[in-house]
């Protein structure tokens, strides 16, 4: 079986039916429309299903629901984009499109997307949850039949995915979630990131740890810091709010960065390590901590996210690697399956493990280097 050959979406099916329906005069503009109990009866499927088809041709300006009255057919059709009139695009909304996580995820997504002949449309949020709302709306005027979300810092955006989600828009989070908004979701275990880098620290020897972060109110950052206080629990360590606030360390003003070293450094409980949440935050931190006239080695540093390799092998930091690409595969069939089944079956919350390192090798970053290159030539435009 070719790609093109691979069956479509029940609604899709329903909605392309009634749509010819409309071309071939059947109804006519200003005409009311047969309701979605009606189509459930005539096509034998869940409102659901029904709903959807109906909310398709109603985003693409064929239909007008009017409060009160019903649904009408419109006095224009607009031709619906090619993408959506094949029924076989995914909108994959990114916060940002760069760096190495991100890049592995996307690699896995357009795996299985090819797989399964389904294209990919790639927005950049540009760390913006006005962006990000735009994108929202540009997926769906491009005619996506799911989207694939890499959320910008908290929930921002909760109502508008929450309407994606009453419109039969299947929504799949990476990453991070909402924890407020019912979604499929696939993330990699970040408390355990948190949690086994704390451990291996401590086992080096280190009593007091400081945390710095970047984002602070994205799922994947409180996990990593409630692993963290979980091991300093177990291990009978004070918890000293100081080294473990959930503060914007890198979106922090220089000067205000380097009076938070020196009060750490001075302090009665001076860190001897940094667990960062990603590796630029942690160059940032390594950075100040030279500029405050400590040498390289004199703090250890970790990072709960490999996602520059080749900055965490020049500072010699621990990190946790993350299961990005493995991500992708699995956000991707997840998608499918919403796609091809509706709103049948219940969300999942998918977590896939984390692999702790003592330090990136050179041959890991050649490999990953070579990966991320393929990634961007397959994936984005130009």
């Amino acid at each position: 079986m070719s790609l093109e050959d691979r069956p479509l979406p029940e609604y899709y099916k329903i909605k392309m039916a009634l749509l010819n329906e409309i071309r071939q005069g059947r109804f006519v503009p200003g005409q009311s429309f047969i309701t979605e109990k009606e189509v459930c009866r005539r096509f034998g499927v869940s409102r659901i299903t029904a709903a959807r088809a109906l909310n398709d041709l109603v985003r693409e300006g064929v239909l007008t629901r009017r409060r009160g009255l019903g649904t009408f057919v419109t006095g224009t059709m607009e031709s619906p984009p090619q993408g959506h009139r094949e029924g076989r695009l995914i909108a994959c909304i990114f916060e940002v499109l760069h760096g190495h996580h991100v890049i592995e995820i996307l690699r896995g997504i357009e795996e299985v997307c090819r797989a399964e002949g389904f294209h990919t449309l790639l927005f950049d949020s540009m760390l913006s949850a006005q962006t990000e709302v735009q994108n929202l709306r540009r997926a769906r005027q491009a005619g996506a039949v799911g989207v694939i979300l890499y959320p910008v810092d908290g929930s921002p955006n909760a109502v508008h995915i929450e309407a994606l989600l009453q419109e039969g828009m299947p929504v799949v989070m990476v990453d991070r979630y909402y924890p407020n908004v019912p979604t499929d979701r696939v993330l990699p275990d970040s408390w355990s990131a948190g949690y086994l880098l704390t451990k291996e620290l401590i086992g080096r020897g280190h009593k007091h740890i400081a945390t710095v972060w970047g984002e602070t109110s994205c799922t994947s950052v409180q996990e990593n810091l409630a692993g963290h206080l979980q091991a300093l629990r177990e291990h009978g360590l004070e918890i000293i709010p100081d080294l473990t606030a959930l503060r914007p360390y890198d979106s922090l003003p220089e000067d205000g960065r380097l009076a938070i070293l020196r009060g750490w450094m001075s302090a009665p409980y001076r860190p001897t390590a940094m667990l960062a949440a990603n590796s630029h935050v942690l160059t940032v931190v390594a950075k100040d901590l030279a500029r405050i006239g400590l040498e390289p080695g004199q703090v250890a540093l970790a990072s709960a996210a490999d996602d520059n390799p080749e900055a965490l092998y020049t500072l010699g930091a621990m990190t946790a690697v993350l299961p990005s690409r493995h991500m992708g595969v699995e956000a991707a069939r997840l998608l499918m399956e919403r796609i091809k089944q509706g709103g049948e079956r219940p969300y999942r919350h998918v977590v896939l493990p984390v692999t702790i390192v003592p330090h990136i090798s050179t041959d890991q970053i050649q490999d990953l280097a070579g990966t991320s290159q393929q990634v961007v030539r397959s994936q984005l435009p130009g």
